[in-house]
């Protein structure tokens, strides 16, 4: 190794131990740059981490949302701040709410219980960090939900720009990569950088010797230096097994001597001229065999033509004969046509003549049709006419005798309008007294109401004297049973506080400090059965003292309703009172003498009714019956109605006697002149039978003639007969010219190919045809060469083949030794290697790195404990690289044992090494917001202002530092705190003061 230049040996060399892959690395990269960014020649960037807030829900026992914001007053106001709070309350919760929206992992748990933070009984949580990183803020979130079945659903997890809401990342496998991009920071640097590891160092200060480095290996995160070794050490192994495999399989590679190959080579020589001679004898006899069988197959062809051809000129003076014969036929059929078409002539004009009478008499037929419907017609008007007239004659002497009946309905019209008049007067009468006689009796009803209103008034006030008395009772009851229940909640959180500590009590051992308080005492270290048993008992009667308060509550809150319902009540009935009394004037009923006056009115006005409208149609009864017949006005204007209606009706039926008169006269008429038309259509009917009996006759005459011309046939048969053969004639004569071409056609084709086959014979000219035996034993001959040929190229596939893999196996062989002599440089690379640094266990080069690491992480710790106690610095012990001892610059720089400090300064000398290792692991990427979750109760008043002095100290590099701890002089010191303040039902809520 070399020293850097310009600085202390403590300080010179930085291994880059969080750079190295996990395991594709063959070797360490030891590098000689600046600790710090701002010494000279240093290129790194710094780029810090600042956490703005955190927010979170349902996770652990703190259940619901919450949010803590370290960018608002009044934690971004304060250099240190506490996170206070019982134990269990939730305080580390936070910290795990901030690497869950990170990184996906729970700072306690790791990677295997991040989906087991939910709290109990909610179906979502989340957790979301809000960060800055080169003047950029982002926010990482991390979901967590069940479906409906109660199954967890897939994790969520995003990363966005804080500002824009922008997406940056959806997806698990996106955010790490890229938040580790940004920051510099994985989990475990992150977890290094935030969460200083104080206690961990402390304990490595007091560790023996043969503990440290792997004490220092856990805490710094240095692991790999052991699986460089184990990896160095494996991979020589797997060299050497290399080498003998590569030795063994040159052995099994064998090669022909020169006796052998030239032997090889020599058969495979006589081979191929056998093979090639074997090839022309083959052809030879095979192109013979192809052109015997061509010569044999063209005689053979020859012969079939030629009697083929004779044939053929056979048929042709048949085909010749039969042509002449149709042809005559043909020809006698065209003159029989011509000879029959003056008849078709004649014939036609006669069909012509009878067809215009058979027309002619077809429209005689059908005007006379026409005439007869007509007249049929006429027939049938006289006859409804005839009938109408006898039904209606009927009708008017029914509404004569209707009229003369109800003769006195005539002066109803006249009497009416004078009726409508008297109705109305004592309508107007009628309803004045129905008024009266309705007022008078609503303002007695209203009296007696008001009577039993004002009784159930008096009898509710009573009832909401006696609630109020008893609801005073109960109040005072209720008060001291809430005394008493808040007393007994004191005294089970007290019982709570003590059971809950049962599960540390077996970290406690004599003479060491509780992890929890500092005491090095633990007079309460044995005894939590009992203390177990008094929690029961306490958390028992706060339940039941809590079941009294609850129905205390309910009866009072149940006769507070009924109190309020009542004195409701009660102003609902004064009220109703005072209504009705108001009503009472409203009505003004009139007195009992004025109603009598109305009485008398409204009789009177009656009886002027009833005498002009009733008695006149009751005279024959007794007096009596005639009086007070009407029970209302609206009786009297019914009966006027049905007056009216009698009036209308009769008007209607002298009209309707007026209009039969004249529809008799116009029926009358009607029949007159159906009489008249029907005649008229008879007389036509007469002539036209007698003009349709000549017509007939005249187109018999002519059909006789045409008949007698024809032989009985018609003219389109007869000519359709002589035309059908002459058709037939000319077809089979010329379906025979076209079987005679076809004849010369095969003729000429058979001619041209024999031409063809002896231009083909003229080779063979000369040449005996061979016959099947002697093709046969051509064709054995052929198969017997081709058989041979193809067995030689077999043989000399095989000789080739051979000769082919003996030259393979000569450059394995030559390949093989240039590979071999490789793999031993190899393994001897890789020997020395595993003699440098490679063990089995790991432990060879673990131990030297780690001896690098420390001395780097002193140099680290000595700037902060020139802040934290100016007067001691950190060194490497001599004689052994993982043991250190402490200077004290006060007594000449003498140095002495880590053991010889106090509990204080042992915590300021762990708190510098923590905040060194917070950056070594941030490296250009440091974190602004620190965390501390533990040691503060092992020190005095005095150490403690000192530690706390000495970090807030550091909020001029931009850093703020939180404290989690619940020693009470911490609170009495740090104004600024995070509360996690316990709740009922194991849950937490969070509260920030100042």
């Amino acid at each position: 190794m070399q020293k850097a230049h310009g600085h202390n040996h403590a300080n010179s060399w930085r291994v880059d131990a969080w750079q190295v892959p996990r395991w594709n690395v063959l070797f360490l990269r030891l590098c000689k740059t600046p600790r710090r960014s701002q010494d000279r020649g240093s290129v790194h960037l710094i780029v810090s981490m600042r956490l703005l807030a955190v927010r979170l829900q349902n996770l652990n026992s703190l259940s619901g949302e919450h949010v803590v914001r370290f960018d608002e007053v009044p934690l971004s106001a304060a250099g240190v701040f506490l996170i206070t709070g019982p134990t269990g309350a939730g305080k580390s919760t936070l910290l795990d709410a901030m690497t869950l929206a990170l990184y996906g992992r729970a700072a306690r748990y790791g990677n295997e219980k991040a989906d087991e933070m939910m709290s109990r009984h909610t179906a979502e949580c989340f957790a979301e960090v809000d960060f800055e990183t080169g003047g950029r803020k982002l926010r990482a979130t991390w979901r967590l939900g069940k479906t409906k079945t109660g199954n967890l659903k897939p994790v969520q997890r995003t990363l966005a720009d804080a500002t824009t809401g922008e997406i940056l990342a959806d997806k698990g496998r996106e955010v790490d990569p890229l938040i580790e991009s940004l920051t510099g920071l994985d989990y475990n640097r992150f977890m290094r950088s935030v969460l200083l590891a104080q206690g961990q160092f402390a304990a490595f200060l007091k560790a023996k010797p043969n503990e440290r480095a792997e004490l220092l290996e856990k805490i710094t995160g240095t692991e790999i230096y052991s699986d460089l070794s184990v990896l160095a050490y494996e991979t020589h192994r797997q060299k050497d097994e290399q080498v003998r495999q590569l030795k063994a399989s040159l052995g099994a590679v064998t090669v022909l001597d020169d006796e052998a190959r030239a032997k090889l080579e020599t058969d495979l020589t006589e081979a191929r001229t056998t093979a090639e001679r074997l090839t022309t004898e083959s052809q030879a006899a095979t192109k013979q065999w192809h052109d015997q069988r061509e010569h044999a197959a063209i005689v053979s062809e020859l012969m079939k033509l030629a009697e083929m051809e004779q044939q053929l000129q056979s048929s042709l003076a048949e085909a010749a004969a039969e042509v002449s014969k149709v042809k005559a036929l043909a020809d006698d059929a065209k003159q029989q046509r011509t000879k029959r078409e003056p008849l078709w002539e004649q014939a036609a004009g006669l069909a012509a003549q009878s067809d215009q009478l058979e027309k002619q008499l077809g429209e005689s037929r059908a005007t006379y049709q026409t005439w007869a419907k007509e007249r049929k017609e006429a027939a049938s008007r006289r006859e409804a006419a005839e009938k109408a007239l006898a039904a209606h004659i009927g009708a008017a002497q029914a509404l004569e005798a209707w009229l003369k009946q109800n003769a006195a309905d005539a002066e109803l019209a006249e009497s009416l309008p004078k009726l409508r008049v008297a109705i109305r007067e004592w309508r107007t009468a009628f309803e004045k007294l129905a008024e009266g006689r309705k007022r008078h009796a609503e303002a007695q009803t209203l009296n007696q109401k008001i009577a039993e209103a004002e009784e159930q008034a008096t009898a509710l006030t009573k009832k909401a004297a006696d609630g109020t008395a008893k609801a005073k009772t109960d109040r005072a009851e209720l008060e001291r049973l809430a005394k008493a229940l808040e007393a007994q909640r004191e005294v089970t959180r007290q019982a709570e506080r003590v059971a809950g500590f049962d599960e540390h009590r077996h970290d406690l051992k004599p003479g060491e400090p509780c992890p929890l308080c500092g005491a090095s005492e633990h007079p309460f270290a044995t005894s939590g059965a009992s203390f177990e048993s008094q929690f029961q008992t306490a958390r028992k009667l706060l339940t039941t003292l809590e079941k009294q308060c609850e129905k205390a509550n309910r009866d009072l809150a149940a006769l507070e309703r009924e109190l309020a319902k009542v004195e409701a009540e009660v102003g609902a009935e004064t009220k109703r009172v005072a209504e009705m009394r108001k009503r009472v004037v409203e009505v003004d009923a009139p007195a009992d003498g004025v109603l009598e006056q109305w009485s008398d009115e409204e009789t009177k006005k009656r009886s002027a009714v009833e005498s002009s409208l009733v008695a006149p149609q009751l005279s024959d009864r007794p007096v009596a019956a005639q009086l007070d017949y009407f029970a209302s006005p609206n009786d009297a204007e019914r009966e006027l109605d049905a007056l009216d209606k009698r009036a209308g009706t009769f008007a209607k039926k002298r009209q309707e006697a007026a209009q039969k008169l004249s529809e008799r006269q116009k029926l009358e008429s009607d029949i007159q002149l159906a009489k008249q038309e029907e005649a008229a259509k008879t007389k036509r009917l007469d002539e036209l039978k007698a003009e349709g009996a000549s017509l007939r006759a005249k187109a018999d005459e002519l059909k006789s003639k045409l008949n007698e011309l024809l032989g009985g046939k018609s003219l389109s048969e007869d000519r359709q007969q002589h035309e059908a053969r002459v058709s037939t004639a000319e077809k089979s004569w010329r379906e025979a010219e076209t079987k005679l071409n076809t004849l010369q056609t095969q003729i000429a084709a058979t001619k041209a190919k024999l031409d063809q086959l002896e231009v083909r014979r003229v080779p063979f000219e000369g040449q005996v045809v061979l016959n099947v035996e002697a093709l046969s034993e051509l064709e054995t001959k052929t198969k017997r060469l081709s058989d041979e040929f193809a067995t030689k190229r077999t043989e000399v596939g095989s000789l080739e083949q051979q000769v082919k893999n003996d030259d393979e196996a000569r450059k394995r062989r030559e390949a093989g030794g240039a590979e071999l002599q490789a793999a031993e440089v190899e393994s001897l690379r890789w020997g020395r290697l595993k003699e440098l640094i490679g063990s089995a266990d790991g432990a060879k080069f673990s131990r030297f790195a780690q001896s690098l690491t420390l001395r780097q992480l002193i140099g680290l710790a000595n700037e902060h404990l020139k802040v934290l106690a100016e007067r001691y610095r950190l060194m490497a012990a001599p004689g052994d690289e993982l043991d250190l001892r402490i200077v004290d610059l006060y007594q000449a720089n003498v140095d002495r044992p880590m053991e010889s400090l106090s509990g204080g300064e042992s915590f300021l000398a762990s708190l510098a090494l923590a905040l060194g290792l917070s950056e070594l692991a941030s490296r250009h990427h440091p974190i602004d917001s620190l965390f501390i979750d533990e040691g503060f109760g092992t020190l005095d008043s005095e150490t403690l202002e000192v530690a706390l002095s000495a970090l807030e100290n550091l909020r001029s590099r931009g850093k703020t530092i939180g404290l989690i701890s619940h020693v009470d002089l911490l609170k009495e010191r740090l104004s600024t705190q995070v509360r996690v303040v316990r709740g009922a039902g194991g849950t937490s809520r969070i509260e920030v003061v100042a």
